[in-house]
């Protein structure tokens, strides 16, 4: 942090020894300033508390000790960062992100380093991950131990959900969902998240008819009571008023979105009042819209996106008509404007709307997502310090997490800002300085610096990046370390054996390195793929393992392609990479199972009978 050391020093103003310490001592009172680590000196603090203008914030072992009133001509102690003319505010909290996803309809490969570094450049010191990999857990206490330039992170693992429903609606996701239907299912995956560390759980209700594959199942209510009975909160994925007060009613205390299928009911706003609290995510839906419309541009460097993000968003930006599925973007703006009304009602009602962004889906960016709710918000007829109370310490409340004020004993996890955010909200986004546990970074630096810092990470721990590893590397897709290997679906590699194969390790193809990476076994003639929900195939992958995949309708000799699902082949069938058509699988040492053509045999690399194909 040499560079913000440096301009901090240069803000520091004339002192005289210990300025008026020395007739403090004299007088028998207490220095409040002795034995400060730092001291924001002169700045204006607003919080939940109010406004208080020039103060000296002192901070003493990552936390605030005093709060003190500084006096016309009085000079600064040691330790002190001239803040005068400057804001200091509590930082804020995104109570719905999701720390693995890359925001885009799609690959664009591991953007977890990138998601973090620009949650904390905007300004977010607290998130709450609702849904991703359950190597988050062990990644969350990492970084903690190590007091990494991150947030603060409460993570959910996987969602507990019903097969063929949100979020995994086309493909059963192992990383993203756990499957439940009895209320005994429910408690037991539930109490399994809060054994393995998880912070909360969060439970997807249905996905009503607002997808190419809805209306989706729809969960059992006995499965969410089973899941609230394991005593982690539970925040639910709902899409309308009759999920929501279904939810709320079977031990949900979070809404992880507001309705948005048409006008709340008065039922569901009554339901809303009782809530822990109720999630915005207007992002969700109209940022859509505003990629395509150009109000949300690819290129700003605000985003921190990554090229391939870049790449990806502009490709929708440009062609939204073949990137995208058919009437998503009227539904979008559909369900934009319901959003928007029913986070209105509630704020009417006086239910507790908090303001949460839904980072990572599709096309909302970690970091600048929040901003633009606490833009809706304002919009909506809210003042900037409601809004800057509802991001800070309400949030914090409702999270049950430490923080949101600037006083005494209080977390030092704050924002130095150039502008006044009483006056406009959109002057949180100007960061002279984020401290995290009282330690000041630029944005620059935030940017540039490393996020795990001891490298002796083994295989199966959590991981960010390649130099977290002791050895091997990082699986971007599991965010564990795994073992590497050379060449990614090269068919001579051996060095995965039989229970993985090499693959990119950033799960796109534009990482150098390879990981081998565990898919699970399946039988190529049982076509035992599960659950029943999906249409799933047994392939054979690398030189031994076989792995579950998305099967289609094609047949034994018609074309195919393996990158979707509506032109992959048929279960019992493989795609050949030669001439792109169907195959059908065979078992080489059964009689008479082509229908066309003889069963060819192909070896395992230990040389017994692996699969056939007819031709």
């Amino acid at each position: 942090m040499a560079g913000l050391v440096f301009f901090l020093a240069a803000c520091i103003g004339p002192t005289e020894g210990a300025g008026d310490d020395a007739d403090t001592a004299d007088s028998g009172e207490i220095d409040p300033y002795v034995g400060a680590d730092l001291i924001l000196w002169n700045a204006t603090a607003i919080d939940v508390d109010g406004r208080r203008e020039h103060v000296a914030i002192v901070i003493v072992g990552g936390s605030v000790r005093e709060v003190v009133d500084v006096a016309d001509g009085q000079n600064p102690p040691a330790a002190a960062i001239d803040a005068t003319g400057r804001f200091v505010v509590p930082g804020l909290v995104d109570a719905h992100v999701h720390l693995a996803h890359g925001a885009s309809t799609a690959l664009v490969g591991d953007t977890l380093a990138a998601n973090l570094r620009a949650q904390l450049a905007h300004g977010v010191t607290q998130v709450a991950d609702l849904g991703g990999p359950l190597s988050l857990i062990d990644l969350r206490d990492r970084l903690s131990t190590q007091g990494a330039p991150t947030p603060h992170l409460l993570v959910s693992g996987p969602f507990l959900t019903t097969a063929g429903s949100h979020p995994c609606e086309s493909r059963p996701d192992p990383d993203l969902c756990v499957f439940v239907v009895t209320e005994a299912e429910g408690l037991a995956a539930a109490t399994t998240l809060a054994a393995g560390g998880a912070d909360l759980v969060k439970v997807a209700l249905a996905d009503g008819g607002f997808s190419e594959w809805g209306p989706t199942p729809r969960m059992d209510l006995g499965a969410l009571d089973g899941i609230a009975a394991a005593g982690l909160p539970v925040y639910g994925h709902v899409d309308t008023s009759a999920d929501l007060v279904d939810a709320l009613a079977h031990g949900v205390s979070i809404a992880a979105h507001t309705p948005f299928d048409g006008p709340l009911t008065a039922e569901a706003i009554t339901a809303a009042q009782g809530a822990t609290a109720v999630l915005t995510t207007i992002s969700a839906f109209a940022n859509v819209g505003r990629l395509v419309d150009g109000d949300l541009d690819p290129a700003d460097p605000a985003l921190f996106l990554t090229d391939a993000q870049r790449a990806a968003w502009r490709a929708v930006a440009d062609d939204p008509e073949a990137q995208l599925l058919a009437g998503w973007l009227d539904a979008n703006a559909a369900w934009t404007a319901a959003a928007r009304a029913n986070v209105a009602t509630l704020l009417e009602a006086g239910a507790p709307v908090l303001p949460a962004s839904d980072a990572g889906y599709f096309f909302v960016p970690h970091g600048q997502g929040l901003h633009d709710e606490l833009a809706e918000l304002v919009a909506m007829g809210l003042t900037p310090r409601e809004v800057l109370v509802l991001a800070t310490w309400e949030a914090r409340r409702a999270l049950g997490v430490d923080g949101g004020r600037i006083a005494a004993g209080e977390p030092a996890d704050l924002l130095l800002v150039a502008n006044d955010p009483d006056d406009d909200v959109a002057a949180l986004r100007d960061l002279d300085a984020v401290l995290l546990a009282g330690t000041p970074w630029a944005v620059a630096e935030l940017l540039a610096a490393d996020l795990l810092t001891d490298g002796d990470s083994n295989e199966g721990d959590a991981c960010v990046e390649h130099a977290d590893c002791a050895s091997g590397a990082c699986d971007g897709l599991a965010h564990a370390c795994a073992g590497s290997c050379p060449t990614a679906y090269g068919v001579d590699d051996r060095t995965c054996g039989g229970e993985a194969w090499c693959m990119p390790a950033d799960g796109y193809g534009a990482d150098a390195a390879s990981v081998c990476r565990g898919e699970g076994t399946c039988d190529l003639y049982a076509q035992d793929c599960g659950p029943d929900a999906y249409e799933r195939a047994c392939l054979p992958y690398d030189m031994d393992t076989n792995a579950c995949w998305d099967a289609g309708p094609r047949r034994a000799g018609q074309t195919c392609n393996t990158a979707y699902a509506s032109t992959s082949c048929e279960a019992g069938g493989i795609c050949s990479t030669v001439d792109s058509r169907c195959y059908q699988l065979c078992d080489p040492l059964a009689t008479d199972t082509c229908a066309l053509g003889r069963c060819h045999r192909y070896d395992t690399t230990a040389g017994d009978v692996w699969f056939g194909l007819c031709f």
